[in-house]
């Protein structure tokens, strides 16, 4: 293979003026301020300081066509487009909408250029990784595949050396590799052309990055993505060869490389599950990379007129593999995935058929009858990665909705922890085991110091329903209250506290409903008075903090501090239900009941306990928990499994860990801030009021200003049509309810407030 004059492994960088490069970036871009070298391979990029914020600077090798570097510019425009949780740079365009300009070197050569937005972060080292990150890495590379699948460009297909299908095209270049490393290179190249090559063409193909390498990923302290850049290598070629050279490039010279090699496959396979020939590639494909590592290096030593020199890290990798045997290695990826990997239970696929939509929407009716779905146009979902969800006709959706996946779907850590302690043992709490005393001690650090009690259960009514009888027999007393349109549960005795539920139905004898913030909370000393005279006392009262069911109505601190003294005085327990506020959803503490300093008796938690995995719990003082048990004899079989806890135990380590709550205020104000510059200027739009990622927004009659109810389900349908999810809320449900995962960043509330912008216009 002889390179070509426009090939850039031929070309060199770019010689650049930097007084002309402050120069361009004036007149071109409007950007003025500091400019420092940062690294480049074979393009100059610097990083852009300025009064309005960081920028990347990128001069491309003159040897990249204005075809190639569009194919890259409009490839990230797709994918921030389709998948805008993947942390990929924006290209900045010009004062004229031009998206590059073309400058001039010192040396005469034209190279094109282009400002992108910058991504804060650093390189990763993958000593530092252990399985859950690498598990990761896979997800990530298979989620930057899917949001490359339907991408298509007339220079997709371009010639790129570094393609790694093309590898049997290096090998005139085998004559730069000294002597005693060349048989080793011969024999990948060898093997590759006979068996390797002829399969490649028969798998999946599309465009790929083709360099997820840790010098191509920016991570946080807490080694979460937080960008993936050079997409120089980009190209069309065999989907299985994009997972193969970032297994080898992420491990290329750690011990144990080939241990640790089934964790990034198994997390890809865990996103785009992979088919059987293709898992018989990966082997090869690693080895393919390394041995193109090694003769691209060489050839490039050769050319400059230097010493033979090569990748000695590849080469130690690919000797290692060799050593081990190709086929062997072949078989330990196909073990691990017919076994979840090094940690994790077998993976089998789904245990169920999937069917086309209509034909599920049917059978659905048939067997769970009259249950509610979601939208006028059903949404039929496959999978979920974050704050987005892929519908079955493969349309992704923002989750702006839901509660539960706190750390958004399909969390890794979640993840492995649920699958390995399932893979080692899932039983109930009468056996001492570590997991529900750990899970136990961590919620306790995080309560006053008044709670030294946790009961396990499995969901937020069972939770509620549980404090409901503790609170009975506490204080002998049968009476309850709760706000007006509240929702605590589906049991019995939870209905009762759920007005939200009752439809038609009257109001339960023993209950009564007071009117939720910004009502006066004199209401409560009202209905505890009210309960005396009936013969049934204040047994307790239950409190949504955000006051999610009755408008999201937080913070209320007076109301709620005022509540629970009115409650205390008769005697009874104020239940703060953090099921929906709770694990940080307010921006300001983990528990909604301590940002208000709320004398609180019991709190209960639901199912954001686990992500979504049934956990579920009640925290209370020893003199109102153990009693009760004394009495009761109370148990939960799978309240505290094992599982369930070990769900819960990585919840509260990753809310740690990533810094969800100072997150979720910094997007929760952001996402305020705009949704009232949109109601300043929508006659639609009444008020707007928000806790964190807790969010209502009335919807008007704009003639009246009164609450329109079929208007709000319409702008709910448009969102949905326009791939943002969000639900209703309110005894009128005339009130938008914007409650997604945690994990949601301001670019999803970009995408959400131009999302409802457009909806909005469209029902002028």
């Amino acid at each position: 293979m002889t390179a070509s004059t426009n090939d850039p492994l031929a070309v060199s960088a770019p010689e650049l003026d930097l007084s002309a490069l402050h120069d361009s970036l004036a007149t071109w871009w409007g950007l003025e301020g500091d400019l420092t070298a940062v690294h480049g391979e074979r393009d100059r990029n610097f990083r852009v300081d300025t009064p309005r914020g960081r920028y990347l600077l990128k001069v491309h090798n003159p040897a990249d066509t204005e075809e190639v570097l569009d194919f890259q510019y409009s490839a990230l425009r797709h994918i921030r487009a389709v998948a805008p949780d993947v942390p990929v740079p924006d290209v900045v365009t010009t004062r004229q909408g031009a998206w590059s300009v073309a400058l001039t070197g010192l040396d005469g050569r034209q190279s094109l250029a282009w400002v992108m937005t910058w991504l804060e972060g650093r390189h990763p080292d993958p000593v530092e990784m252990g399985p859950t990150h690498l598990r990761e890495w896979g997800r990530m590379s298979a989620r930057l595949g899917q949001a490359l699948r339907g991408f298509v460009h007339p220079a997709a297909s371009y010639p790129i050396t570094w393609d790694v299908r093309r590898l049997p095209q290096l090998r005139p270049w085998l004559t730069a590799v000294d002597e005693a490393r060349r048989p080793a290179v011969q024999a990948v190249l060898d093997r590759f052309e006979q068996r390797v090559a002829p399969e490649l063409a028969r798998v999946r193909a599309q465009v790929v990055h083709n360099d997820l390498a840790p010098t191509n990923v920016l991570v946080d302290d807490t080694l979460a993505f937080t960008g993936i850049t050079d997409f120089g290598d980009m190209t069309h070629t065999a989907l299985i060869c994009d997972l193969g050279i970032a297994t080898a490039d992420l491990l290329s010279g750690l011990d144990g490389a080939f241990e640790l090699a089934p964790e990034v496959v198994a997390g890809y396979a865990a996103t785009t599950p992979l088919e059987p020939q293709e898992v018989g590639l990966l082997a090869d494909l690693m080895a393919g990379r390394y041995a193109a590592c090694v003769l691209i290096t060489a050839w490039r030593t050769q050319q400059l007129g230097s010493a033979p020199q090569i990748d000695e890290e590849a080469y130690g990798q690919l000797e290692a593999m060799l050593d081990v045997g190709l086929d062997t290695l072949t078989a330990r990826f196909t073990t691990a995935l017919a076994t979840g990997g090094a940690t994790s239970p077998p993976y089998r696929g789904l245990p169920y058929r999937r069917r086309p939509t209509t034909e599920l929407l049917r059978a659905r009716s048939q067997v769970l009858g009259g249950l509610e779905v979601s939208y006028a146009e059903p949404v039929h979902l496959v999978g979920g990665r974050g704050v987005l969800l892929e519908g079955a006709d493969g349309r992704h959706y923002l989750d702006a909705y839901n509660n539960v996946p706190v750390l958004g779907h399909s969390h890794p850590a979640v993840v492995d922890a649920v699958c390995s302690q399932l893979a080692t043992l899932n039983t109930n709490s009468r056996y001492l085991q570590e997991a529900p005393v750990e899970l136990a001690e961590r919620l306790l650090s995080t309560l006053p110091a008044r709670f030294d009690r946790v009961l396990l259960v499995n969901s937020g009514s069972e939770a509620n329903d549980l404090a409901w009888r503790i609170a009975r027999h506490a204080t002998g007393a049968t009476g309850g209250i709760v706000t007006s349109w509240a929702y605590h549960g589906v049991t019995e005795a939870t209905f009762a506290f759920s007005p939200e539920s009752w439809g038609d139905s009257p109001s339960p004898p023993h209950m009564r409903l007071v009117e939720p913030p910004p009502a006066a909370p004199a209401a409560v000393a009202s209905a505890v008075e009210s309960l005396a005279a009936s013969g049934h006392g204040v047994a307790a009262m239950l409190v949504d903090g955000v006051f999610t069911s009755d408008g999201i109505r937080g913070p209320a601190h007076e109301w709620t501090a005022a509540a629970a003294a009115a409650v205390h005085t008769a005697g009874g327990l104020y239940v703060a239900d953090e099921v929906q506020a709770g694990h940080g959803r307010t921006g300001d503490a983990l528990w909604s009941f301590m940002a208000g300093e709320v004398p609180a008796d019991l709190v209960t938690l639901g199912k954001p306990m686990g992500n979504g995995y049934p956990v579920a719990a009640v925290c209370g003082p020893a003199e109102l928990v153990d009693p009760f048990i004394a009495d009761t004899d109370y148990f939960s079989t799978f309240g505290g499994g094992t599982a369930a806890c070990a769900a819960a135990v990585a919840v509260l380590r990753a809310i740690e860990e990533e810094h969800v709550v100072a997150r979720v205020a910094a997007t929760g104000a952001r996402l305020l801030t705009a949704l009232r510059g949109v109601a300043s200027e929508e006659p639609q739009v009444g008020d707007v009021r928000g806790w964190g990622l807790a969010v209502g927004v009335d919807i008007v009659d704009p003639a009246s200003g009164r609450p329109d109810p079929a208007r709000t389900g319409r702008i709910v349908e448009g969102m949905r049509e326009r791939g943002v999810l969000i639900g209703r809320t309110g005894q009128d449900r005339a009130s938008l309810k914007i409650r997604p995962p945690l994990v949601f960043g301001d670019e999803h509330a970009d995408q959400l407030i131009e999302a409802l912008t457009s909806t909005l216009h469209s029902l002028r």
